[in-house]
């Protein structure tokens, strides 16, 4: 089980995809720029999952080293849930935290399922164009 801050730093960074988000991302430079956790992304910038770019008096950017593998598998983690299956899938993808983190997401926004309506994240399905979201 991914804990509470973990999953929120990186779902924060799967939901960006306006200014008006809490985290902006650029897709020029696949940097993610927000006033994050300082001490969860410490914990994966020493992992070697996130790379720190900048840090300007808390406001932080970062990239997702092997990016469109974590994107791969948060998406593939929220389709298994989608579908009711379990997380045995995630021992057989590239990325199964990422996996675990978009699986947990998915069913931690289930459970009201009116927190869907209008939301947007990579890889869940997105209400105004009934296509799955991607970053």
């Amino acid at each position: 089980m991914i804990s509470k801050k973990i999953r929120e730093l990186f779902v924060s960074m799967m939901e960006a995809y306006e200014d008006s988000t809490p985290v902006a991302y650029d897709a020029d430079t696949e940097q993610y720029t927000g006033y994050l956790n300082q001490a969860v992304v410490n914990k994966f910038i020493d992992s070697g999952l996130l790379e720190l770019i900048d840090n300007n008096v808390g406001l932080v950017t970062v990239l997702i080293n092997d990016r469109e593998d974590f994107l791969s598998g948060f998406a593939s983690g929220v389709n298994e849930a989608r579908l009711g299956r379990d997380q045995s899938y995630a021992d057989y993808n590239a990325n199964p935290f990422a996996f675990s983190v978009g699986y947990e997401q998915f069913l931690y926004m289930n459970k009201k399922p009116r927190l869907l309506a209008g939301y947007v994240c990579h890889g869940f399905i997105n209400d105004e164009t009934g296509d799955i979201h991607v970053q």
